[in-house]
């Protein structure tokens, strides 16, 4: 039995997904393999991870500007605030004696230089795997002695080879997501299993915290000239789902609110364009079903350089005015030519297999050794 450890963090929402895809892969396809997915900051100290998770909601929710003056900072200083920010190497030790790993997977920043340096601290012998879980990445997840990076773009391997990582311990593979994105069911069908109506359907996300002024966008469609349905998932943002539901019984157009829901993968099935924070989980499910993607109100950081890679390469199209997304939409609906483009190039620069092929990877290391 091949024992996987992977270190994840409960600050934002796609790091736990990608590591659940990842232990979910593995004990439907690769029983060989046992792996646990552990937050991090929980294990060390439950407090800790607490604090990290409400900070970054409140920041990320109220003072995003902030965050991304903080996050540039760091990124400035080669890391060095969130590579130190875990310098607890006797509980990560008793971590890796409790389940005695052969490799660690790292899912956030925040444990890559800390585990690498109770590995040499205490002579343990397990591999280093860093998945990069955005679509460029901050000076943190960077150590020269990880034995293989994980990333979703062919952009962040060239990155990394500016930075001195060799190319051998590169995989341009993707972000793991769920096994049943793998199942894209045709629209009429995805909303009849969702009791829709089988016309033109916006979807709107505001991310695991439900951010972003989704009431100012909602307000906006609600102008459109379109026959439209329109699907509004707020994530745990309770109060932002009980003002639109307010809204859904004023309007007279197909508005559909719901909270925290599961059922993504069969509502974006559902969707003919996806309006959203660039998330990176988020921005790889799109790419999986060929969704057109509207992003709208990137955090500074990490999702503003998510909104980069989005424009760079054609995948995306950028909302600057909420109260105009009727209009941008509009235009995106009457060009189809541009739609057609958008899904051929997601088409291009998906990858499925992620999950897969980093097991591919993993099987021939561990082979080796």
């Amino acid at each position: 039995m091949k024992k996987v450890v992977i270190l994840s963090a409960s600050i934002g929402g796609g790091h736990n997904a990608a590591s659940n895809a990842i232990r979910m892969y593995a004990e439907e396809l690769k029983e060989e393999y046992q792996v646990t997915v552990i937050d991090v900051l929980e294990y060390i100290r439950p407090i800790l991870s607490k604090v990290a998770e409400k900070t970054y909601e409140i920041n990320v929710k109220n003072f995003p500007e902030f965050y991304g003056w903080q996050y540039d900072l760091n990124n400035s200083m080669d890391g060095k605030i969130s590579r130190n920010i875990l310098p607890f190497h006797s509980k990560l030790k008793e971590l890796v004696n409790e389940y005695n790993p052969d490799v660690i997977i790292c899912m956030h920043p925040v444990s890559v230089t800390s585990i690498i340096r109770v590995r040499e601290k205490y002579g343990f012998t397990f591999k280093v795997f860093v998945v990069v879980t955005d679509y460029d990445y901050h000076a943190s997840w960077i150590h020269k002695d990880v034995d293989m990076f994980f990333v979703s773009s062919n952009f962040m391997k060239l990155k990394l080879l500016e930075d001195h990582i060799p190319e051998t311990r590169i995989r341009d593979t993707g972000i793991p997501t769920s096994h049943e994105l793998q199942v894209k069911l045709d629209k009429f069908k995805a909303r009849y299993l969702l009791d829709l109506k089988d016309k033109k359907t916006i979807l709107i996300m505001g991310g695991s915290f439900g951010a972003g002024n989704l009431i100012k966008l909602v307000n906006s469609m609600m102008k459109s000239n379109l026959d439209l349905q329109v699907i509004v998932i707020t994530g745990s943002n309770k109060k932002v789902k009980k003002d639109l539901d307010k809204l859904s019984d004023e309007v007279e157009k197909d508005l559909i609110i719901l909270g925290y829901t599961e059922k993504i993968s069969l509502y974006m099935d559902a969707a003919d364009i996806l309006v959203t924070k660039p998330g990176g989980l988020t921005v790889t499910e799109a790419l999986i079903k060929r969704l057109p993607l509207v992003i709208t109100r990137p955090i500074p950081g990490q999702e503003e350089e998510n909104a980069t890679y989005l424009l760079n390469h054609g995948i995306g199209v950028r909302l600057d005015q909420d109260e105009e997304l009727h209009i941008l939409i509009e235009d995106l609906i009457q060009d189809e030519t541009r739609l057609k483009h958008m899904k051929e190039l997601q088409e291009h620069y998906a990858k499925p297999d992620a999950t897969k092929d980093l097991f591919a990877v993993m099987d021939e290391l561990l082979e080796n050794t």
